[in-house]
C-alpha cells in the first residue's frame, strides 16, 4: 500500500503502489534524519511485542525494515500490493527467503490471504496515509494478528497542523473524526485524528497505547545548509529522543500505537496437504484464499484454492494473491504459465 501514479481499485478499496516509475529506494536517500528516528524507534518498541513465532510487516514495501526481522521473530511475512517493491525486497532479504523465515506475499491489505491470528505480532509502518478505507483495513489486519501489533498513525492535528490551522483559520476541521486529506485528487495522502483510529482498533477488539511521537522535527534537515546540518545533527537527535516521550497524542506527524488483542486468541490452522513442500508447510497452514476464505494447496509454483479454484501464483520471489491478478478455473485454461 504505497503511493503510485496509476491506482488500482480492489473490492472498493483504492490501491496505491510504487509500480509507475516511482523510485522509492532513491527516495530514501536524502532522509537521513527520518531514517535514523524511525530505526531507532523499531529497535526499542518491537520488543515490547514480544518475540513472535509468526511476525508480519504489512505494507513492507522493499523489505525496508528487514533488518529488524532477526531480532522480532522466527518467521515474517511481509505483504505488500506493489510488484516492483515485492521483486527488490526478494532481492534484499533473499537470505532470509531461502532460509524459509522469510515470505513475500502480494496482497490487498484490506483483504488478506490469512487466517484469523495466523500471526503472533505485527507492524504497519508508513502505510495509513494511503488508506482511502482505513477501518476497513485495520478490520482486516488486526483479524490476522493473535497479539500485539504496531501501527504507525499520521495525525492531522500534531503541532505544526496547529500552527498553520491558526494562521489559516482552519483548525476547526483538526478537531473532528474525519480525515485530512493533502495531496491531489489523484494520488491523495491522509491523516488521521488519533482518538479515530483507536476506536477503531477498540472495535476490532484491541485495546490501543500511545508508544511514541516520531519524526517531531522532520524535514529540519533538507531545509538548511549542509554544514549547519552537520553541526546540530547532534542537538536536534536529542531533542528528538525527549519529544518522543513528551510528544506523545500531539507533538510530532507519526504517533507510533502498540495495540493489544483485548482476548488473546489460538489460530486455528489448517490441514496442508501432505504434497505440500516442507518448506512451505507452516506457511499454508496460516493461509486461506483471500477471496473465499477456503484450504489452499500449494506446490513449489503456485497456491490453488480448494473451493473456488483460483490459482495464485509464485513470481519473481513473491506469492500473488492480489484477487486481480489470480486466475479462476475457466481463465486457467487460457493464462499461459511460468514453464
Amino acid at each position: 500500500m504505497t503511493p503510485s501514479r496509476e491506482p488500482a481499485s480492489q473490492a472498493g478499496q483504492r490501491i496505491v503502489d510504487y509500480d509507475s516509475g516511482f523510485d522509492y529506494c532513491a527516495f530514501w536517500g536524502n532522509r537521513d534524519y527520518e531514517q535514523w528516528v524511525e530505526a531507532r524507534t523499531l529497535r526499542r518498541l518491537l520488543p515490547r511485542l514480544g518475540r513472535a513465532r509468526w511476525f508480519a510487516d504489512f505494507g513492507g514495501g522493499y523489505g525496508r525494515n528487514g533488518m529488524h526481522y532477526p531480532a522480532v521473530a522466527e518467521h515474517v511475512i511481509l505483504v505488500d500490493y506493489s510488484v516492483t517493491q515485492l521483486t527488490w525486497a526478494a532481492e534484499r532479504l533473499a537470505t532470509g527467503i531461502n532460509s524459509g523465515r522469510v515470505h513475500l506475499i502480494r496482497a490487498d491489505l484490506g483483504q488478506l490471504p490469512l487466517i484469523d491470528s495466523a500471526v503472533d505480532a505485527a507492524m504497519v509502518v508508513r502505510v495509513l496515509h494511503h488508506m482511502t478505507d482505513v477501518e476497513r483495513c485495520l478490520r482486516e489486519m488486526a483479524r490476522t494478528v493473535s497479539g500485539r501489533w504496531l501501527i504507525d498513525v499520521p495525525i492531522k492535528h500534531h503541532v505544526l497542523a496547529r500552527l498553520r490551522g491558526a494562521r489559516s483559520g482552519s483548525l476547526q476541521k483538526l478537531r473532528g473524526a474525519e480525515p485530512v486529506v493533502t495531496g491531489s485528487s489523484d494520488y491523495p495522502f491522509y491523516t488521521f485524528q488519533l482518538a479515530a483510529i483507536r476506536n477503531c482498533l477498540g472495535r476490532a477488539g484491541f485495546g490501543s497505547r500511545v508508544a511514541a511521537s516520531v519524526n517531531n522535527f522532520r524535514r529540519w534537515d533538507q531545509s538548511l545548509p549542509r554544514g549547519l546540518v552537520s553541526g546540530l545533527r547532534p542537538l536536534v537527535y536529542s531533542m528528538e529522543l525527549a519529544t518522543q516521550r513528551l510528544g506523545r497524542s500531539w507533538w510530532g506527524p507519526s504517533q507510533f500505537l502498540i495495540a493489544t488483542r483485548a482476548q488473546p486468541q489460538t489460530p486455528e490452522l489448517r490441514q496442508a496437504p501432505e504434497t505440500t513442500p516442507p518448506q512451505l508447510l507452516e506457511l499454508a497452514r496460516r493461509t486461506c484464499c483471500p477471496k473465499c476464505r477456503s484450504d489452499l494447496n500449494w506446490s513449489e509454483v503456485e497456491a490453488r484454492c480448494l473451493a473456488c479454484g483460483r490459482h495464485y501464483p509464485r513470481r519473481d520471489g513473491f506469492w500473488d494473491f492480489a484477487l486481480g491478478e489470480g486466475t479462476s478455473p475457466s481463465e486457467a485454461a487460457t493464462t499461459p504459465s511460468d514453464g
